[in-house]
């Protein structure tokens, strides 16, 4: 059986401190170019098959941990940046309605 891999962020939380958790997604079904993963019973959508395309550069999930490991990297650079972006935004959108009478 195939399984594929997603690295995933758990959160700070009153009880514990943040963390990063593998996941580990069984193949149910699979054709030539695509994997069909269950999502876990926690997820938005639990129980609903996703499907993973195979020899994408990016997807939600990977056939190695190493794979799997590289996206979760590139994915949170890239939220960083995005954050950053969003953070000089909103503060300059704070100068200019302090500045207006």
């Amino acid at each position: 059986m195939t399984t594929l891999y997603r690295y995933k962020i758990e959160y700070k939380s009153e009880d514990g401190d943040t963390d990063v958790r593998l996941i580990e997604y069984p193949v149910v079904r699979e054709t030539e170019y695509t994997y069909f993963i269950k999502l876990p019973t926690y997820a938005v959508f639990s129980g609903k098959l996703k499907r993973v395309s195979k020899n994408a550069y990016t997807t939600f999930a990977y056939c190695t941990k190493e794979k799997a490991k590289e996206h979760f990297i590139r994915r949170t650079q890239r939220r960083i940046e995005w954050f950053d972006f969003w953070k000089e935004e909103c503060q300059k959108g704070l100068e200019i309605i302090k500045g207006i009478k």
